[in-house]
């Protein structure tokens, strides 16, 4: 499941918190960031105490992994790009981490496979 799809299952006020505390995960990037005091009145709120307390729950955490774990996957791309310039200069270092990277990303990609493989098997399932 992907953020975007996670941040469709929580509520406008959460969600609006979510793309304030976030903001490269807002739709809109030429918008300006918010002030806290903006914040809340757009959300109808006076004190940010609701999602501070949502931010200790499973939910939120759940979103930040998910966010993070985006994040993740764009700086590997950065990196696998610096890496292959180096590896093709010749760099041996850069070589061989090169050629670890490629393993990890395929095991990546094995990983994403057996999972989609397996939701779609749930899929399948008459009840």
């Amino acid at each position: 499941m992907t953020l975007k799809e996670q941040l469709k299952k929580v509520s406008k006020e959460n969600r609006a918190y979510f793309h304030y505390k976030f903001p490269d995960t807002r739709f809109d990037q030429s918008k300006e960031q918010k002030t806290e005091q903006e914040f809340l009145a757009y959300v109808g709120r006076k004190t940010m105490n609701g999602f501070t307390d949502w931010e200790k729950t499973l939910e939120y955490a759940n979103l930040v992994a998910l966010y993070l774990q985006s994040k993740q996957i764009d700086t590997l791309y950065k990196i696998y790009a610096v890496v292959e310039v180096k590896a093709l200069e010749g760099d041996d270092k850069a070589i061989a981490t090169l050629l670890k990277l490629n393993k990890e990303i395929n095991l990546m990609i094995k990983g994403f496979s057996s999972i989609q493989d397996a939701e779609e098997d749930d899929d399948d399932l008459v009840m």
